[in-house]
């Protein structure tokens, strides 16, 4: 009689069985395999593994994981998605340095805005309305009017993008003639170091006519255009991606006759559009400088001066920023100007004014009054009326 045990059941009751033909069987075989298998389980050493077939779904739960026992290769591809990560787990520690790119940026991250007065704050020429094309309205942001368009740009005080804190915005009443969505709102933006990249536009913009109102950039070539705002009658953000050239100009077009408040803009480097940040206002105001500055007013000083005749004087004058090209120098009429006679009495007003030597920094001019002025003295040029004004525009 030949009898062996189970070779794949090694649990605390084995069982023998015949293995040959001729063994007797007896009942303790029956016996001792029903108690065998009273007591089994599959946990290692005792039968053979189970398939995943035979577990039923659900009934594996993380209590009989043991812990830092799933190892990567055990997950499939793609299969952990952002519904599985509790939100705040995961820390700066776990991203990889320099792994995260622009693509990949929200529009609340904070970047360099390379525009001047994008938040329309500054109207140093004064608050409009700007009819002609052309022509500068809020500081740096000029306007382009094509075929029989017409646009009216105005500062507004009322209607301001308050969600991101402005204070005013240019309010454009548009007339669509044969221009064919043309016609725009913008600002230049001369920078060789945008060539080949990547920029992108953000400009919030309200109107309640559908389809009015779109994104522009132009490459110095062409215009692309972005999205179009709904006529919701709400501020939206329009947004448009170019790669950029040595001059750009970025703006709003007009598709349709509209009135639209434009706000807050901002222009980045990257695929993605970044939120209105404003900047400091002395920063701003510096970069509005760059390329314009007025004086005006009554008795404001314009600069130190010294006679040389009874009706001649020459004139010195620091501009209160560089320029971005050297300027254009003009007064509103000379007759609005006068400098102090020899004796310190009243002023003199100025009957002639030729600026000369004009750079970023600075100019010369040369002036004249009719008579009272002391060779050799010193004196200054100010503004004798309320519509005294020197301009310096430099607008690359």
């Amino acid at each position: 009689m030949a009898r062996s045990n189970a070779t794949n059941f090694t649990g605390p009751l084995q069982f023998p069985y015949a293995t040959a033909g001729t063994d007797i069987f007896k009942k303790e075989d029956v016996q001792v395999l029903a108690q065998a298998v009273d007591a089994h389980d599959h946990s290692t050493g005792k039968g053979l593994a189970l398939s995943g077939a035979s577990i039923p779904n659900g009934t594996i739960t993380s209590a009989m994981i043991a812990d830092g026992t799933i190892a990567t290769a055990d997950l499939a591809d793609g299969a952990v998605t952002s519904a599985k990560i509790a939100d705040g787990t995961i820390t700066g520690t776990d991203i990889a340095d320099g792994s995260i790119g622009n693509a990949e940026l929200g529009p609340d991250v904070a970047r360099a805005n390379l525009l001047t007065n994008g938040g329309f704050e500054i109207w140093q020429r004064g608050n409009g309305p700007i009819t002609i094309g052309g022509q500068y309205a809020a500081d740096r942001w000029g306007n382009g009017f094509t075929g029989t368009d017409s646009l009216s740009i105005s500062r507004d005080t009322s209607n301001a993008d308050t969600a991101f804190g402005s204070t005013s915005c240019a309010v454009c009443a548009f007339t669509l003639g044969n221009g064919a969505g043309v016609s725009s709102i913008n600002q230049a933006v001369k920078e060789a170091q945008l060539a080949n990249r990547l920029v992108t536009l953000s400009i919030r913009v309200r109107t309640s006519t559908p389809n009015a109102v779109r994104a522009a950039m132009h490459n110095g070539t062409a215009w692309t255009y972005g999205t179009v705002h709904s006529g919701s009658g709400t501020y939206e953000t329009l947004t448009v991606t170019i790669t950029g050239t040595a001059s750009i100009f970025v703006g709003v077009s007009f598709t349709a006759s509209c009135t639209a408040y434009v706000d807050n803009a901002m222009l980045v480097v990257g695929s993605q559009p970044a939120n209105y940040v404003p900047l400091h206002p002395a920063d701003d105001l510096s970069r509005c400088l760059r390329y314009y500055e007025v004086d005006s007013g009554t008795s404001v000083p314009i600069g130190t001066a010294q006679a040389y005749g009874t009706g001649a004087f020459q004139l010195m004058v620091r501009f209160r920023a560089i320029k971005a090209v050297v300027p254009t120098v003009t007064v509103s009429a000379v007759s609005d100007f006068g400098v102090m006679n020899a004796t310190g009495g009243a002023n003199l007003t100025v009957t002639g004014f030729t600026a000369t030597a004009i750079q970023p920094t600075g100019f010369g001019a040369n002036g004249t009054v009719a008579s009272g002025l002391t060779a050799g003295n010193a004196t200054n040029m100010a503004g004798l009326t309320g519509t005294a004004k020197l301009m310096v525009e430099a607008n690359p």
